[in-house]
C-alpha cells in the first residue's frame, strides 16, 4: 500500500494541472460540506444542554377556535394543572428585565423569574452557589437572585465571592445566591434569574404570560402525557367558564426552539452542499475516465507482466484515497474558516445556539466524507479501465473513439452534473426573488432617520400604574427639545423591535360585520401621544391620543385592518371593541392608522393602540426620528437620560433600519449561501461538459481529419461537437426542471411573492445554463475545426 502511495504520489508530480484541479474541487466540496453540517449539527442534532431532553416538553396552550396553536400560559392555568397532573412535572419560566446598578455603569439586562423547581426539572446544577427554596416564591419573601454565567464570566470576571453578596436589581437590594448554568439561558436569553412570586390573588386567569417546562415521568409517552392533558385542560374548563376554549398543547423541546423555517433552511443547505458534492465527484470522475484513456498502454503492460485485475483495481483506488485524502484535508482547514465566516455574519438570536465549532463530531463527519467521496469518484473509472480488453489496448496504442461505453458514461456524468446545477440554480432563484419581494414591501411606516432603544424603568421607583406614564411623557418631551430631533415618541413595542408582542382577544361591543360574540386575536401596543406622527404611520381617520386620554378614558386607536375586520365599510369611530379577559370595558375607537408590518416582513396583521395611561410594561421601547444620520444623536441622548435618572440604561439601541434587516437576516443568508452553492455547482459542471468535449475532440482526432479529407466543412464540424455537447446539457437541463419541480414543495415555506414552480423562473434557468452550455461547447469545437486533416493522418 506504502509503494502505491509513494507511485501516486509521483504520478501527482507529472500532472500538477490536473492534480491541482482535482484537489481544489474535492476542498471546496469538503469544505462546503463540512461548515454547513457544523450548524446543523449545533442546531438539530447535538443534544440540548439538559438532563434527558427528549422527556422534556412545552406546556402550552391552545386555541383552535382563535387558530392559536402554541401560545403562552398564566399562571393560575399552571398552578391547576400542576395540581392535577399525574405524568408530568411542571416548572414555570416569566419574562422580565432588570437594571443592574452599583460597581460599574448601570446595565439593562434580559430577565426570568422561574420556579424554584426549574433547575432540577432539567437536570442541570448552579455553577456555584445554590438554586433558589420553595419558600422564596412566595409573597414577601426577601429578595434574592441568581446571576447567568455569561453574565458572571463578563462583569464580575468569575469571581466566586459574588455569592451572597448584595446586589443592585431595580433599585433594590437583592442577594445573589447562585450562578446559574449557560444552559439555563437558552430557554429565553435571561442574564438574571429571580424567584417567580405566585400570588393567586393577583393574577388573571387569562393573562398568558409565562412558559411552561414540563417532563415526562419515566414510563409516560408523549401522547399519554398529551391525552392526560386533554382531560386536565376540559377539568379546568368546567371549573373556570373563561377558558373553556382554551386547550394545552405539548411540544418537545426540539420543535419549541427550532422552528420549521429554521429547519427547513438548514435541510435545504444541507442538500445543497450535498449537490455540490456529487458535482465535484461526477467532475473529478470525469477527469479520472479521461486520464485512463492515456493509462490503457500503462495497465495492459502492467496486466502483461503478471499484475492481476485486483492488484490493478487496487492502485487505482490508492491513487484516488491520495487524492481524496489531501482534497479532505484541504477542505477541512477551510471549513475552520468557513464557520468563523458563518459565526460573523449570523445576526444575533438568529440561531437557538451560539456554539457553532468544527468539533470532533464534525471532524469525524468530514473524515468519512472525504473517504465517501475517494470511494465515489474513483470507482467508476477504475472498474471501467479494467473493465476494456487490455489486450486490445497494446494494439492500438491508446486510440479511442468518442461513441464507445467510456464516452457514453462521461456524457452521462455531465449530465448529471448540469442537473443537479439546475436544481441548486432554480432554489436560488426563487428566493432571490422572494428576498426581493420582502424588500420592496411597504412596511406601513418610515423606518429611516429613526433611531430605538429600550428603557425600563425600576417599577419599585416608578409604579406603572401612575408615575411611569409621567416618567415617559417628560423623556419624550426632553428628547424632542434635543436639537437635531424631529419627533420621539415611547410604545411597548416598535416593529419588528425585541420587546412586547402581545396579542389578545377581541370582540365588537354592537354592530359588527362579524358574527355575535366572535373572537379575533389582535395585535396590540400601549403608546404615547404623537407615536403615529414619530413613526410616519398615517392617521386615515379620527384624531390621535392626547394627555388627556388617561386611564379611565377607554379609547383606542384601531388600523386599517382592524376596522375592516369589524365593521366592513362601515365608519368604525364610535364604536366599541371588548377584551375577552375582562367584558366590563368597552374601549371606543377614536381614529384609524394604516396597517403596520409589526412582526415580520411577509405578514401583515390586524393591531389596535392604547394611549400609554391605560397600561404600561416594564420595558418600553422609544423610537427618537432625527434629522441626519441617527448614530450621530446617541451620545446626546444617553447624556439627556441620566440627566433624568441616572440609574438608567439604553439597552438594544439600533435604528429602525437595522431591525427591519434583522427580521428578513435568515432568509438572506440563506439565499446568499445557496447562491454561491449554486455558483460553485455551475462553474464545476461547465468545467464537465468542457472537458468531456476536450477530452472527446482529442480522441476524435483521426476521425474528424478523415471527415474533413473527404470534404467536411469546419462549419459542419462546428455545429456537429456543438451539437453533441447541447445533447449532453438539454439531457441534464431537462431532469433538472423535473426535479425542481419536486424541489418547490420543499422551499415553499421560504418563498414569498412568487410561486414555487415560477416558470420565469425555471425558463430563465434553462435559457442562462443553455448559454453557459454553449460557451462550454464553442473552444472544443472550434479546436476541433481548426483540425489539419493531413497531419492528423500523418500522426495516426
Amino acid at each position: 500500500m506504502l509503494q502505491d502511495a509513494r507511485y501516486a504520489l509521483r504520478l501527482m508530480g507529472k500532472t500538477p494541472l490536473f492534480t491541482a484541479t482535482v484537489i481544489a474541487t474535492i476542498a471546496l466540496a469538503i469544505a462546503a460540506n463540512t461548515a454547513i453540517f457544523s450548524v446543523v449539527n449545533a442546531v438539530m442534532l447535538r443534544p440540548l444542554p439538559f438532563a434527558e431532553p427528549d422527556r422534556l416538553v412545552q406546556v402550552a396552550e391552545r386555541n383552535d377556535k382563535l387558530n392559536l396553536p402554541v401560545f403562552a400560559s398564566s399562571v393560575l392555568n399552571f398552578l391547576s394543572w400542576r395540581e392535577q397532573a399525574r405524568g408530568i412535572e411542571m416548572s414555570a419560566v416569566g419574562f422580565s428585565t432588570v437594571t443592574l446598578s452599583g460597581g460599574g455603569d448601570p446595565e439593562q439586562l434580559p430577565g426570568n423569574t422561574i420556579s424554584p423547581a426549574l433547575l432540577r426539572l432539567l437536570g442541570v446544577r448552579p455553577v456555584a452557589g445554590r438554586a433558589f427554596s420553595d419558600e422564596e416564591e412566595k409573597p414577601n419573601a426577601p429578595p434574592v437572585a441568581m446571576v447567568g454565567e455569561g453574565l458572571w464570566n463578563r462583569r464580575f470576571g468569575r469571581d466566586r465571592s459574588l455569592v451572597g453578596r448584595t446586589v443592585s436589581l431595580n433599585g433594590i437590594p437583592t442577594t445573589v445566591v447562585g450562578i446559574a448554568p449557560a444552559s439555563l439561558a437558552l430557554l429565553s436569553g435571561g442574564e438574571v434569574f429571580t424567584p417567580l412570586i405566585l400570588d393567586p390573588a393577583k393574577e388573571l386567569r387569562l393573562a398568558h404570560l409565562i412558559f411552561t417546562v414540563g417532563r415526562l415521568k419515566q414510563g409516560v409517552t408523549l401522547a399519554q402525557a398529551q391525552a392526560e392533558m386533554d382531560q386536565v385542560a376540559a377539568s379546568v374548563g368546567r371549573q373556570y367558564p373563561e377558558v373553556r376554549d382554551w386547550g394545552i398543547n405539548l411540544v418537545t423541546f426540539y420543535d419549541t426552539f427550532i422552528g420549521t423555517q429554521l429547519r427547513t433552511a438548514l435541510w435545504m443547505l444541507l442538500g445543497a452542499v450535498v449537490f455540490v458534492l456529487l458535482i465535484a465527484c461526477a467532475n473529478i470522475a470525469n477527469l479520472l475516465l479521461a486520464r485512463s484513456v492515456t493509462r490503457r498502454t500503462e495497465l495492459a503492460v502492467r496486466s502483461a507482466l503478471g499484475a492481476g485485475r485486483g492488484r490493478l483495481m487496487r492502485q487505482l483506488l490508492v491513487e484516488s484515497a491520495v487524492l481524496a485524502v489531501m482534497g479532505g484535508g484541504a477542505g477541512i482547514l477551510g471549513a475552520f474558516w468557513a464557520v468563523r465566516a458563518i459565526r460573523r455574519s449570523l445576526p444575533a438570536n438568529l440561531l437557538p445556539v451560539s456554539d457553532i465549532n468544527v468539533d470532533l463530531p464534525v471532524l469525524a463527519f468530514a473524515a468519512g466524507l472525504t473517504l465517501l467521496t475517494g470511494l465515489l469518484f474513483s470507482l467508476a473509472p477504475a472498474w471501467r479501465a479494467l473493465g476494456a480488453n487490455l489486450g486490445d489496448a497494446l494494439k492500438q496504442g491508446g486510440r479511442g473513439s468518442g461513441s464507445e461505453p467510456r464516452a457514453r458514461l462521461r456524457k452521462g456524468l455531465a449530465a448529471v452534473e448540469l442537473a443537479l446545477a439546475t436544481i441548486l440554480l432554480i432554489g436560488a432563484g426563487l428566493l432571490i426573488q422572494s428576498l426581493a419581494n420582502l424588500q420592496r414591501v411597504a412596511v406601513g411606516f418610515d423606518p429611516h432617520a429613526l433611531l430605538t432603544f429600550q428603557l425600563a424603568p425600576p417599577p419599585s421607583k416608578y409604579p406603572l400604574a401612575d408615575k411611569a406614564p409621567l416618567f415617559y411623557r417628560a423623556l419624550v418631551d426632553e428628547l424632542r427639545a434635543l436639537p437635531g430631533v424631529k419627533d420621539a415618541a415611547v410604545s411597548s413595542g416598535i416593529p419588528f423591535g425585541a420587546g412586547n408582542n402581545a396579542r389578545h382577544p377581541m370582540l365588537a361591543s354592537g354592530p359588527s360585520a362579524l358574527p355575535p360574540e366572535t373572537l379575533v386575536p389582535i395585535d396590540w401596543r400601549s403608546v404615547t401621544p404623537g407615536y403615529f406622527k414619530a413613526m410616519g404611520i398615517p392617521l386615515l381617520r379620527g384624531r390621535d391620543f392626547t394627555d388627556a386620554d388617561g386611564p379611565a378614558s377607554h379609547v383606542t386607536i384601531v388600523s386599517e385592518a382592524t376596522a375592516k375586520k369589524f365593521w366592513g365599510d362601515a365608519d368604525p369611530l364610535g364604536h366599541a371593541l371588548i377584551r375577552s379577559a375582562d367584558r366590563a370595558t368597552a374601549f371606543t375607537v377614536i381614529g384609524v392608522v394604516g396597517d403596520v408590518r409589526i412582526l415580520t416582513l411577509n405578514q401583515e396583521l390586524p393591531s389596535l393602540y392604547y394611549p400609554i395611561a391605560a397600561r404600561v410594561w416594564p420595558l418600553m421601547d422609544v423610537a427618537v426620528r432625527v434629522d441626519g444620520e441617527p448614530g450621530k444623536l446617541l451620545p446626546s441622548i444617553r447624556r439627556k437620560v441620566r440627566e433624568i435618572d441616572p440609574e438608567l440604561a439604553l439597552a438594544n439601541v439600533r435604528t429602525m433600519d437595522e431591525w427591519i434587516a434583522a427580521s428578513s437576516a435568515q432568509l438572506r443568508l440563506s439565499t446568499q449561501l445557496l447562491s454561491g452553492f449554486a455558483a460553485a455547482a455551475l462553474l464545476i459542471a461547465a468545467l464537465g461538459i468542457y472537458g468531456v468535449l476536450a477530452s472527446s475532440v482529442s480522441q476524435r482526432t483521426r476521425e474528424i481529419g478523415m471527415r474533413m479529407a473527404l470534404g467536411a466543412q469546419p462549419g459542419g464540424v462546428l455545429r456537429l461537437v456543438v451539437g453533441e455537447g447541447m445533447r449532453v446539457a438539454l439531457a441534464g437541463i431537462s431532469a433538472g426542471l423535473l426535479g425542481g419541480l419536486a424541489l418547490g414543495q420543499v422551499v415553499s415555506s421560504l418563498v414569498y411573492g412568487i410561486a414555487v414552480r415560477d416558470p420565469a423562473t425555471f425558463a430563465a434557468v434553462a435559457v442562462a445554463l443553455g448559454g453557459v452550455a454553449v460557451a462550454a461547447c464553442v473552444l472544443p469545437a472550434v479546436r476541433a475545426a481548426r483540425v489539419d486533416p493531413m497531419a492528423a493522418l500523418r500522426c495516426e
